[in-house]
């Protein structure tokens, strides 16, 4: 019986290792001498039942005895049995037939079996198992456990058989090692009393798996062109995460694992999508291994940055760390539902490992180049005269995934009766080298017939793609426009308005609406005027009465009108003028330390009223030419000076509106004029009466000379009563 008992004992304890899974299923290395007959079987066929499950804890269950019983599963320090593991696909192998079997298990037999070299038969094959090509054996069958960790191998004709974990669940560090089940075999409960009695047809195995999880992270940058500093709050953006599958295509992860299988436990996002936190983050926990994607769908509008899509941002879980995957990772030709790409070099490996996804967006300003200072002056507001011609400046940053978008044009606009767009004066340029119509954009000037008069420049018109080459950089293009007649000389000003569209996602099919955004902004460029009002001193308004208006040079705002050294180029409805000469500046008493030239010349109406409109600030000074008869010319010059400090505040924005549009500057606006609110008045001028001289051979003269005669007569009566009393008083 003692050997019996031996016997026994080693087989069982070959069935009982199986809870293990890091042990093979072993017997007794010396072939035990049974003491009784062959054994008698009643049934030709049996099962294997395998119970899987994970288990990371220290304690092991209680022994295995082939039959079904939970007790033999460790109890965890919470309370808790391991979870079943689902989705382990097991293969079994017959080693040994029933007439093997039977010989094995009789006292008489000479069968020997060593339990513990499965690798004999099996080897490594990933994080699994396979039969070795020269084992010859083959496969009976091959079953996957459920989601309650079981697999069963029905009908099964009596042997030995080999157990392999042919496929272990992506969450599973090692799957088990392989192992040997005898059908039948003894029953544990009468090893003792009747061991060759009481055969188990139906085995229970209850292997267990370490498993590991990793955690995802996805961290999102916004770089706007021009700007070196990157934004990381961005709140709102949406992600899919999709996981490849063994053939290569891909399956979006909508749930986290559970019992081992992806998409069965709770559910990640809403409706499967992920958004980043008020940190520009996404976090997925309980990651299986495996290759993974994270792909954008959506952007917060409100920020304008450009949705890139198309492309797939590849990492891996490894043994729960998130790693750097590779091109060999995936299948070259295989992409995540809407993709077309993947990205490799966006995993960032320094400190916390995470998936960094960047948006780039363009910025673009219009500006109105001071009077009289060069391009670095400029701003959005200015003052000019009718007649000039007023540069302008359109700046784009442009963004660093330019390539990939369908729409990035210019369109700049003015009412033509205030502003003239010169065509011949546009010039591109990308940083210091001017482009080329012909292989850089496409300029059209607005129809002649229209109230417009604007143009819009197309980067990415007709295919062109010579703008791909200054992705990131800097384009400006600068224009100028005359200021008309018609310009407004009110509070209003004259404004000139300026839109960058740009496509709101990269990469759009052929047939799929494009609805940019837009980027707005304005200039506005003031124009005054003075005007005189001309009274008698007897309050009556004086009609008729002509005066010229000059303007004194000033180096720092007029160097922009220099013709040449003796003319002064445009500045009132685009007449040149010569400077006045010292003579003529002493004449009309002017300050002879100055330049000044003629503006334009007054006459006043029936009202004593005439305007001088379209002027920018400067001093001026009135010289009355002719006046009315019987009024004395004024006897010097008059005051006309335009000191009109203004400053423009904008309702502004700075972030895009549900159309996707932002208002950088915009019509809504308020100037301030003087510290205060602008209120026109002409100078009054008041022409006093002079002294009306006779007319020769009038009444007048006779009137006067007669008076002389008298005068004299009276002056020699007087001479000669004088002598006479001298004579007397002699």
């Amino acid at each position: 019986m003692k050997k019996k008992s031996r016997f026994l004992t080693g087989l069982l304890s070959a069935v009982m290792a199986l809870s293990l899974c890091a042990m093979p299923a072993a017997a007794d290395d010396v072939n035990p001498k049974a003491t009784t007959a062959n054994p008698v079987w009643t049934q030709d066929t049996g099962s294997i039942t395998i119970h899987k499950y994970e288990w990371n804890g220290t304690k092991n269950g209680a022994p295995a005895t082939g039959e079904e019983n939970d007790t033999q599963l460790p109890v965890g320090e919470d309370g808790k049995k391991p979870t079943p593991l689902a989705g382990a696909t097991f293969e079994i192998y017959k080693v040994h037939d029933e007439n093997w079997l039977k010989s094995y298990y009789s006292y008489s037999s000479s069968e020997t079996f060593d339990f513990k070299k499965w690798n004999v038969y099996a080897e490594k094959s990933g994080n699994a198992y396979k039969v070795k090509s020269d084992a010859n054996l083959k496969k009976e069958k091959d079953a996957t456990t459920d989601a309650t960790g079981k697999a069963e191998f029905k009908d099964l004709p009596l042997g030995l058989y080999l157990v392999i974990e042919s496929k272990a669940p992506d969450s599973v560090t090692t799957a088990c090692e392989p192992f040997f089940v005898s059908v039948p075999m003894t029953k544990v409960k009468d090893s003792q009393t009747n061991p060759l009695s009481d055969w188990l047809y139906n085995v229970h195995v209850y292997p267990k798996n370490k498993t590991s999880y990793g955690d995802a992270t996805l961290q999102k940058i916004g770089k706007q062109s021009g700007n070196d500093t990157e934004n990381i709050t961005m709140e709102g953006y949406k992600f899919k995460l999709y996981k490849k599958q063994e053939t290569g295509a891909w399956m979006q992860i909508t749930k986290l694992p559970k019992n081992g299988v992806d998409n069965t436990g709770d559910a990640i996002g809403e409706n499967g999508v992920l958004t980043t936190n008020a940190n520009g983050q996404i976090s997925v926990s309980g990651l299986s291994n495996g290759v993974y994607a994270f792909v954008e769908t959506g952007v917060n509008a409100a920020d304008g940055y450009i949705l890139d899509s198309g492309i797939a941002y590849v990492f891996k879980i490894d043994n729960a760390k998130m790693v750097k995957a590779a091109d060999t990772d995936v299948a070259a030709d295989i992409f995540p539902e809407g993709t077309t790409s993947f990205d490799f070099t966006s995993f960032d490996e320094s400190g916390t490992s995470q998936v960094k996804v960047v948006n780039y967006k363009p910025d673009f300003k219009k500006e109105v180049t001071k009077r009289g200072k060069t391009t670095t002056s400029a701003d959005n507001d200015a003052d000019y005269a009718i007649g000039d011609e007023v540069p302008y400046t359109l700046t784009i940053n442009v963004p660093e995934n330019i390539a990939k978008l369908n729409t990035f044009k210019v369109t700049d606009t003015m009412d033509k009766t205030q502003l003239l767009c010169n065509e011949k004066s546009i010039v591109v340029k990308a940083e210091d080298t001017q482009l080329s119509e012909d292989n850089a954009y496409t300029l059209t000037m607005a129809a002649a017939d229209s109230s417009n008069s604007g143009f819009t420049i197309d980067f990415k018109a007709n295919a062109k793609t010579a703008i791909n080459s200054y992705a990131g950089k800097t384009i400006t293009i600068t224009y100028t426009a005359t200021l008309q007649h018609g310009a407004s000389v009110d509070v209003a000003g004259n404004v000139n308005k300026a839109d960058l569209r740009y496509s709101k996602k990269t990469n759009i099919a052929e047939g799929e609406t494009d609805e940019p955004y837009d980027i707005h902004d304005e200039a506005v460029v003031y124009t005054f005027k003075t005007g005189i009002l001309k009274k008698g001193d007897d309050g009556k308004k004086l009609q008729g009465v002509e005066f010229t208006l000059y303007k004194k040079f000033e180096d720092t705002k007029d160097t922009g009108y220099i013709e040449n050294e003796e003319t002064v180029g445009a500045i009132f409805a685009g007449n040149k003028k010569p400077f006045l000469s010292d003579d003529e500046t002493k004449k009309l008493g002017l300050d002879s330390t100055a330049k000044w030239f003629e503006v334009t010349n007054l006459i006043t109406k029936e009202n004593g009223i005439d305007i001088a409109n379209g002027l920018p600030n400067g001093t001026y000074k009135l010289v009355e030419t002719k006046t009315n008869e019987g009024y004395n010319l004024l006897s010097g010059p008059v005051d006309a000076n335009l000191t009109i400090d203004y400053k423009t505040t904008w309702n502004s924005t700075t972030s895009f509106d549900n159309n996707g549009q932002i208002i950088k500057h915009g019509e809504a606006k308020t100037t301030t004029f003087n510290d205060g609110k602008y209120e026109y008045k002409e100078i009054t001028i008041i022409n006093r009466k002079g002294f009306n001289l006779p007319v020769t051979g009038g009444f007048g003269t006779l009137l006067f000379s007669a008076i002389g005669a008298l005068l004299v007569v009276g002056g020699v009566g007087v001479l000669m009563s004088t002598k006479k009393k001298k004579k007397g008083n002699a």
